[in-house]
């Protein structure tokens, strides 16, 4: 064998020991977030997880530095399906009533689906006011949530400039509206449907851009 061919080998031996090491970490992370979203931040310590995970804590360790980069971790991949999610949704779609109507469906149903989930979020978001270790990941969040509302507009033909006021306005909805549904309120979701449809509505009027209908 010569030189460059085990160059080549010991190349792709590391390319599939850090694959394998990626999913691992991937799947720890999957579980962490199913643990977590039962109790939340403060009330689980890392044995709590690894043992609703059905892990070891060593091995918890091996791959997460402590409780802290896990949860960072499980923020940003549970994030990052939520926002590929409503991506798809908007890419399947053409501008207008048609697109407002399926973002908003497609929110609606996040919570639906994800509510446990989505209140970790509010969780370690609430955490990065006392936690500066959570403030990195929290403000990359934050920026990516405002992107894809950034993309909404854009295809909605609205002012890209509104897009922070916009992220605000539905976050506080999207926040009150998981609690009343957390809260067994059975109209919340239907509600909360209607108002992103109005948001979209009333800053399409105010910018003399067609409307989608609530």
């Amino acid at each position: 064998m010569g030189k460059l061919e085990k160059i080549d080998k010991l190349e792709s031996k590391a390319r599939k020991r850090s694959e394998k090491r990626s999913k691992r970490k991937d799947e720890l992370g999957t579980a962490a977030i199913n643990a977590l979203k039962q109790l939340g931040y403060a009330r689980t310590s890392l044995r709590d997880i690894a043992e609703l995970s059905g892990v070891a804590v060593g091995m918890l360790h091996y791959y997460f530095d402590d409780k802290t980069d896990l949860i960072k971790f499980c923020v940003r991949k549970y994030k990052a399906d939520f926002i590929a999610e409503l991506d798809a949704v908007m890419n399947d779609r053409t501008g207008g009533q048609p697109l407002a109507e399926a973002f908003a469906q497609g929110l609606r149903e996040s919570i639906r689906r994800e509510a446990e989930t989505h209140r970790l979020w509010y969780d370690i978001r609430s955490q990065a006011l006392f936690d500066p270790d959570f403030a990195d990941v929290v403000e990359e969040i934050e920026a990516e949530l405002i992107a894809l509302v950034s993309r909404l507009f854009a295809r909605l033909g609205l002012p890209r400039d509104l897009a922070l006021d916009a992220y605000l306005g539905l976050d506080g909805a999207f926040r009150y509206y998981l609690h009343r549904h957390l809260a067994d309120d059975a109209d919340a979701l239907d509600h909360f449907h209607a108002h992103v449809l109005r948001q979209l509505t009333a800053i399409a009027t105010l910018t003399g851009t067609p409307p989608a209908r609530a």
